[in-house]
């Protein structure tokens, strides 16, 4: 499913979502690739742990978010559900405790139709959190 979030066919529910122009998402390629990768192998870890002790849906929803703001897409909380393989009442309760830390912005439509990116503090981290993680 992430793919979907990478070539940006997700709903454009964006207003209020702060978005980076084509020009600078492009110029974050390697980051992109990389941020995109982890996400992955987080998933993949996630077919072979089904504790939630071994769970980490917060950095799949952060990672998620980094990737569709280096492309220039728009997230939907559906889409950060499907993709990272959590009910509604899950991807609801992650976006909430994000938007509360100040490292996401959701717009005010109901939940199911409502566009997440990151802050620019979420951002902030992310690219330094997907900078500094060894190489994948």
């Amino acid at each position: 499913m992430l793919d979907k979030v990478q070539r940006g066919v997700w709903p454009a529910f964006a207003e209020g979502v702060p978005q980076m122009s084509g020009t600078a998402a492009r110029q974050y390629g390697p980051l992109e690739a990389k941020a995109t990768r982890m996400h992955m192998l987080g998933r993949l870890r996630a077919k072979h742990f089904f504790t939630p002790v071994m769970a980490d849906s917060a950095m799949n929803v952060m990672l998620s978010l980094f990737v569709g703001e280096l492309q220039s897409s728009t997230v939907s909380d559906t889409a950060l559900a499907v993709g990272n393989m959590l009910s509604p009442a899950e991807t609801d309760a992650l976006i909430d405790t994000l938007v509360q830390a100040g490292l996401a912005v959701a717009t005010a439509l109901e939940p199911g139709r409502r566009a997440v990116g990151l802050t620019p503090l979420g951002s902030a981290r992310m690219r330094s959190f997907v900078s500094d993680y060894p190489d994948v």
